[in-house]
């Protein structure tokens, strides 16, 4: 069974573009919620709350959208001022913890294709870009209709067979589609997300997931209304104090090159931080994915909640519940591993 690894904490937790980024430090603060609260709004039960303030990571339950939606969420207690915590996304440290990021950049207003240069297939990744010259509506890649045809037409082009030749040329297509997605989402916000083309008339609606996903959440809904009609109707409604960016990683999924574009805004003090990640293109493997975190004074150092919605096709269908059940804990593990590598960075 093939089960997607979903985008992990260190897409958010790492600043590493993934997928959609949203920082916006102390909302909570601002919002006159203490660490207390948030534990009680999040469901941690009182024993993992002891476990928690003994150091331990523990998980709560996040609800899912629908039959492609995973969720879940976990907690730490590190001792440490909130302030380090914030320094170290701010800083960007955490992205070279993650061994499975090869490539990743910032994409600055009205850049084009040029901005993901440093996206490419390498050679030995050849039989990788020879799928996409040969790619049809399906599983395999996220692609919309008119990118389909995109491949076909440079493969239409191409006179060579040469490993490297077949690399760089579609390299370079590539970045035209990510670029075009990004310009596209720039725009007209989650109205320019174009749906990803699965064949006989399927269509996997990454914007509606992303719909189902911000609106899902009450924390967001309750707390933090104005960010959560800033994700919704995004480029309108951006919070003034908010410093919007975007960037992308190319991150090994299932052993595969997977490109991933990331929406960020960031406003940051030192006594808390809140974290949305909206993650709004992704290669193959899952179709989207949105991350709630957040980083609050507690007892003489921080609580760092981290939770995750993801979309994926695989996930559906026959056995439907089994493949949620392996597929929530195959993503909390790899939180877990993300939470670590953060402890690490912040204690270093």
């Amino acid at each position: 069974m093939n089960l997607v690894r979903p985008p992990s904490v260190s897409i958010a937790l790492r600043n590493a573009s993934l997928a959609s980024l949203l920082l916006l430090a102390t909302s909570a603060v601002r919002a006159g919620l203490t660490a207390e609260d948030l534990i009680g709004r999040v469901g941690i039960a009182p024993a993992d709350v002891a476990r928690l303030q003994n150091g331990e990571i523990v998980s709560y339950s996040v609800s899912e959208t629908g039959s492609k939606s995973l969720a879940t969420g976990i907690a730490m207690y590190l001792k440490t001022a909130p302030a380090r915590i914030v320094e170290v996304i701010k800083r960007r440290e955490l992205i070279a913890r993650d061994p499975d990021v090869t490539a990743q950049g910032v994409v600055p207003t009205g850049a084009g294709a040029e901005a993901f240069v440093q996206f490419a297939y390498t050679q030995a990744q050849a039989d990788e870009a020879r799928d996409l010259l040969n790619v049809r509506p399906g599983l395999d890649f996220n692609l919309s209709t008119e990118e389909i045809a995109g491949f076909a037409a440079l493969k239409a082009s191409l006179n060579t067979d040469d490993d490297k030749a077949v690399a760089e040329a579609v390299s370079k297509q590539y970045r035209t589609v990510l670029a075009a997605r990004l310009q596209a989402y720039r725009r007209k916000g989650l109205a320019g997300i174009a749906a990803y083309d699965r064949g006989d008339g399927e269509k996997a609606d990454p914007a509606a997931e992303l719909t189902d996903a911000t609106q899902a959440s009450k924390l967001l809904a309750e707390h933090f209304p104005e960010l959560q009609k800033a994700l919704l109707r995004y480029p309108a409604d951006r919070p003034a104090d908010a410093d919007d960016g975007f960037g992308w990683v190319n991150r090994t999924v299932q052993g595969r090159p997977t490109p991933i574009l990331v929406h960020r805004l960031i406003y940051a003090r030192n006594d808390g931080a809140v974290l949305l990640q909206r993650a709004f293109y992704v290669g193959h493997s899952y179709n989207s994915s949105q991350i709630f975190a957040g980083s609050v004074p507690y007892r003489d150092g921080a609580l760092v909640l981290y939770s995750v919605r993801s979309s994926t096709d695989q996930v559906s269908g026959m056995g439907e519940a089994l493949k949620h059940s392996i597929g929530r804990k195959q993503m909390e593990k790899e939180m877990i591993k993300k939470f670590q590598a953060l402890k690490a960075s912040v204690n270093g």
